[in-house]
């Protein structure tokens, strides 16, 4: 009996034991800390995930779960009080001081950890230099002075590489090691004999820029990091053409293709990205991205509801691609009379959409019309479309502002132009060839003249 009872007491703990094992357990000691709750956290991108929730007994929490948490970069948060540490190992400890936890830390059972510490006082020494290089500076330092601090912040710089580079041989194939390969670019290699430097260097550059990371990464996800690689890459990295980025776009996709949360996290971000992003042309983007995988099954989490509404969106903007023709709207001037876009001739034609009682129009139409008498000379026609319905609001701001060039609406809201022309705030401006095609559109008003003269330019150089 004596030995049953023994077995019995042993098997429980064992059970016990590694029940636990397979959980976490993060155990909190900070001086200082008056909150009586705190909560346990992950990043995600660009957002941030609450996980646990401990109580705070004079300073000291203990996190604890039955199931590991992902790995990732993970935050402690109270009312009072913030810092980070890596979630890789899932039972360690940190103890510090309040408030700067960071800069008085000692971790147990977590060398990752260690490391993360390390690298981030270490950054902080640094920026704390940079900054008092940068402070020094004034509008009277000289030429030389200004070389000088150059010269200090590259080598400020030069310490940091090199200090990451020691982490990474330190705690080889750890989340640290992972997350410090996000900050590297790629190394330009000598250009080889009769290839020209700057075309070479760009591809190797774009060609290398993903080495040593995979997207997919749970780790990587679970900071911000990665989504600060992924912007950079798509914003200064890829050339700002839709093939272009639609090509770039595609790539990513596929490298994330075998991780369903990897996937969905990109796609809906370059979904968001895109349907917004404010260079011209690259609505286009999105149009791919709603018709190659969400309108294809590729979604599956996206409700019949949200499917619908990307579908109507895409529909919207398809019309009016750069390079597409205008949609050939007819619209009334003031008369009644029909006004068909086509029968309009003139080298370059801008069409103004706006609305009497929108505040920005109330702004940008002088800006426009005072502009308009030097654009006419040039062969620009400018139509200002009204998009409200108010027939007698309309004529009287055109009587009000006396705007003598070409006033146009469709008061009995007959052709849907605003969904053709994908009208969704006022004003909105586009610019046509003499052909009518779209050549930009969504662009400031203050910017017309500017564009105008671009194109007056590119003429002749053609």
């Amino acid at each position: 009996m004596q030995q049953f009872v023994i077995f019995f007491l042993s098997a429980l703990s064992l059970i016990s034991f590694t029940g636990h094992s397979q959980g976490y357990r993060i155990a909190t000691d900070i001086k200082g800390q008056t909150d009586t709750v705190a909560y346990l956290g992950h990043h995600f991108a660009t957002q941030r995930y609450v996980d646990d929730t401990a109580k705070v007994i004079n300073g000291r929490a203990v996190f604890t779960g039955s199931k590991p948490l992902t790995e990732g970069i993970y935050f402690y948060y109270s009312p009072s009080l913030y810092f980070e540490f890596l979630i890789e190992d899932q039972q360690f400890s940190i103890s510090g001081e309040a408030p700067d936890v960071v800069a008085t830390a000692t971790i147990s059972g977590s060398p990752v950890n260690e490391g993360f510490y390390k690298m981030q006082r270490f950054m902080a020494a640094k920026q704390q230099e940079a900054e008092a290089i940068r402070n020094s500076l004034d509008s009277t330092a000289t030429f030389e002075e200004r070389q000088a601090a150059t010269e200090k912040l590259k080598a400020i710089d030069n310490e940091i590489k090199a200090f990451r580079q020691q982490l990474q041989q330190e705690y080889p194939g750890t989340l640290l090691d992972r997350l410090l390969r996000l900050w590297q670019t790629p190394q330009i290699p000598p250009v080889p004999a009769g290839m020209d430097s700057l075309q070479f260097s760009y591809q190797y550059y774009k060609k290398h820029f993903w080495d040593g990371i995979d997207i997919t990464d749970p780790g990587l996800l679970r900071s911000p990091i990665l989504h600060g690689k992924i912007m950079d890459y798509l914003d200064n990295v890829v050339v700002q053409h839709p093939d272009s980025v639609i090509a770039a776009v595609d790539d990513l996709l596929a490298k994330a293709q075998n991780s369903q949360e990897a996937f969905r996290y990109l796609l809906i971000t370059l979904t968001n990205k895109y349907e917004a992003s404010p260079v011209v042309g690259l609505d286009k983007v999105f149009v791919h991205l709603v018709d190659k995988y969400y309108l294809t099954g590729r979604a599956p989490w996206s409700s019949e509801e949200t499917l619908k509404k990307l579908a109507n969106r895409a529909a919207s903007i398809r019309p009016n691609f750069i390079g597409n023709p205008a949609p050939n709207i007819t619209w009334q001037d003031t008369l009644g009379t029909d006004v068909k876009l086509s029968d309009i001739k003139a080298r370059y034609t801008v069409l103004y959409f706006y609305d009497p009682d929108c505040g920005h129009c109330k702004k940008a139409t002088p800006i426009l019309y005072n502009a308009y008498p030097e654009l006419k000379e040039k062969g620009v026609e400018v139509l200002a479309i009204c998009t409200a319905t108010n027939d007698k609001r309309w004529r009287q701001y055109i009587r009000e502002n006396d705007l003598q060039w070409v006033n146009l609406a469709d008061m009995a809201n007959r052709t849907n132009f605003r969904f053709y022309y994908d009208i969704r705030a006022t004003p909105t401006v586009y610019i046509l060839d003499e052909d009518k095609t779209i050549l930009l559109k969504k662009i400031a008003v203050q910017d017309i003249p500017e564009v105008i003269d671009q194109l007056i330019a590119l003429e002749k150089e053609d």
